[in-house]
């Protein structure tokens, strides 16, 4: 919870700052909105560890296969780092990139699932 406050704090007084400094120079402003991002990130990753862990334990006590939880791991995390980028290139007002990592995201997605995709039609194959 004060992590969450923190990362808040920080988020509204950097996007503040960028609203006020975006009048004189835009890319100063982007560095901010970046180095407050990076920032954040940073923050954030230091608690993906304590995620991680609980993560592989409620693998193990599923009795999840590893082959089904590590694509879907692979999926989220292609998901946040292209939303995440491709939110940067709209903030840099160059949405044609942006929507070309949304479509490359969402094709790295189909290609982490593949192994899902095989095994679900080795399923339907097995009944056939």
């Amino acid at each position: 919870m004060d992590a969450a406050v923190k990362l808040a704090a920080l988020a509204v007084c950097a996007a503040m700052l960028t609203l006020l400094v975006k009048k004189s120079n835009a890319e100063i402003a982007l560095v901010l909105a970046l180095a407050a991002g990076g920032v954040t990130l940073a923050f954030t990753l230091s608690l993906a560890a304590s995620v991680a862990e609980a993560a592989r334990r409620a693998r193990e006590l599923s009795g999840l296969s590893a082959a089904v939880y590590s694509p879907l791991v692979k999926c989220v995390a292609v998901a946040i780092v292209c939303s995440l980028a491709a939110d940067a290139c709209r903030d840099a007002e160059n949405r044609l990139l942006a929507s070309c990592v949304d479509f490359a995201g969402a094709v790295c997605a189909l290609f982490c699932a593949l192994p899902l995709i095989s095994a679900l039609l080795d399923t339907v194959e097995g009944f056939a």
